[in-house]
């Protein structure tokens, strides 16, 4: 009797994670089209250095996110749109502005693609990258960089599926990468914090 017990009790349990499993999905598939976003940062910088004959690596942070050489801080505001395609696949498009001590500013485009999820409370998870940025005023205008090991942007979509509010949810080393002009050269690593709010301007097939 105990075994059928057993059983039945271990029935249920995988009936109930299959159903949730599905609701997830399908909240996931519902969430579909465009949103414009907006938001800030602010980023703790390890540089290389770089001169014309020689490169040495950004000393970076340690494993408990400690710099392990000088740093300099960076912030930067965000506009753009988001497109979820509705299978968990996305892209979006962005103007950032950074604004850097002592006395540097640069505004940069932003391209990148993104994986995401919706759980069944409604909870939205979104991975974003690798960013692909084009340095278009300031200092450096026409290079490009690419970002990796972007940190998962944790939040809350509404009921309405209208609005979106996010933010870093644990902190984690970026990579920046040289691309234009070559040799592609690392940079900088970072550790930045985001938020982001985004709100529904086109519905993209979402049948409401």
């Amino acid at each position: 009797m105990r075994t059928f017990k057993s059983v039945v009790f271990a029935s249920a349990l995988v009936l109930v994670l299959a159903a949730s499993s599905a609701m997830a999905e399908s909240l996931t598939q519902r969430l579909k089209g465009d949103f414009a976003f907006s938001g800030g940062a602010v980023c703790v910088f390890s540089a290389a250095i770089i001169t014309p004959t020689s490169y040495t690596p950004p000393p970076g942070f340690n494993a408990d996110l400690v710099p392990l050489g000088p740093t300099f801080v960076r912030t930067f505001s965000t506009v753009g749109v988001r497109t979820f395609n509705g299978d968990g696949t996305g892209s979006l498009t962005a103007r950032s502005v950074f604004l850097g001590n002592p006395g540097f500013s640069n505004a940069q485009d932003v391209t990148a693609p993104f994986t995401y999820s919706v759980a069944a409370d409604g909870t939205v998870t979104i991975d974003q990258g690798p960013n692909i940025s084009v340095t278009v005023a300031g200092p450096g205008v026409g290079n490009q960089s690419s970002v990796s090991n972007v940190p998962t942007l944790v939040g809350r979509l509404s009921w309405d599926r209208n609005s979106i509010t996010s933010a870093t949810f644990n902190p984690g080393v970026e990579v920046v990468t040289q691309l234009v002009p070559g040799p592609e050269l690392v940079t900088s690593v970072r550790i930045c914090h985001r938020s982001r709010t985004d709100i529904r301007i086109s519905r993209g097939g979402d049948d409401g």
